[in-house]
């Protein structure tokens, strides 16, 4: 058996977009919840947009590095 997660993002009925254990048991790990002004400037690209930020917020956080490197990021983003 391996200690390997295997995640999804998945969109919901509400529009909301979660990233969650393929399994899809249990609370999400991450919500994504878009305004309604910003769902309709965004329309079909909404599900992309999360997709980014998700990858974005993935690949910056030490949390999921094997290695620790000395390169320190902000840990609020604007």
């Amino acid at each position: 058996m391996s200690d390997t997660a295997i995640l999804e993002i998945v969109e919901l009925s509400d529009g909301e977009i979660v990233l969650r254990p393929a399994e899809g048991e249990g609370e999400p790990l991450l919500r994504i919840r878009f305004s309604e002004e910003a769902a309709e400037l965004l329309r079909q690209s909404r599900f992309e947009v999360a997709q980014e930020m998700i990858d974005h917020a993935i690949t910056r956080s030490k949390l999921w590095q094997e290695e620790s490197d000395d390169q320190d990021f902000p840990a609020t983003l604007h």
